[in-house]
């Protein structure tokens, strides 16, 4: 069963050539504990996560998908997606939604999970497949 997905096939592949370098993710852990994504040239991303108690991979993917997914995941049910928040800041009464609006703050928390933010990430069109893992990293290609 072919999944809808909000991005179509023309935009997965520009997202793809114009930020060629993240085709491929690499997750590294530092000897302190954080995790960082490193790009196809094994650069630095800006994309971490340090700290105990969550999930440090997820962390780094959720920030990778609120920096360059920011306007997919507004069109994303809230309920349907664990780790997915659409916030109202105006509002009085429910100021967690399930759809998002012009007056709130959509974001992913990937503190819930790595396989959340895999799920969102192939509802916005990418799939992410396992390349290899070694003691201190794990390498995944994104693909259209």
């Amino acid at each position: 069963m072919k999944v809808r997905t909000i991005l179509n096939k023309e935009q997965k592949e520009q997202f793809l050539n114009d930020n060629w370098k993240l085709k491929t993710l690499n997750f590294k852990w530092s000897r302190s504990g954080v995790c960082r994504i490193y790009d196809k040239r094994g650069d630095k991303t800006g994309f971490y996560a340090g700290g105990y108690g969550y999930d440090k991979k997820g962390t780094a993917l959720g920030n990778l998908i609120n920096t360059h997914f920011a306007d997919e995941i507004k069109k994303l049910d809230s309920s349907k997606y664990y780790g997915l928040t659409h916030y109202n800041s105006k509002s009085k009464e429910r100021k967690f939604q399930k759809h998002s609006s012009n007056n709130t703050r959509s974001y992913v928390d990937g503190g819930c999970g790595f396989d959340c933010m895999r799920t969102i990430l192939e509802k916005i069109g990418f799939n992410m497949v396992f390349v290899q893992e070694t003691n201190d990293s794990i390498t995944y290609i994104l693909t259209a």
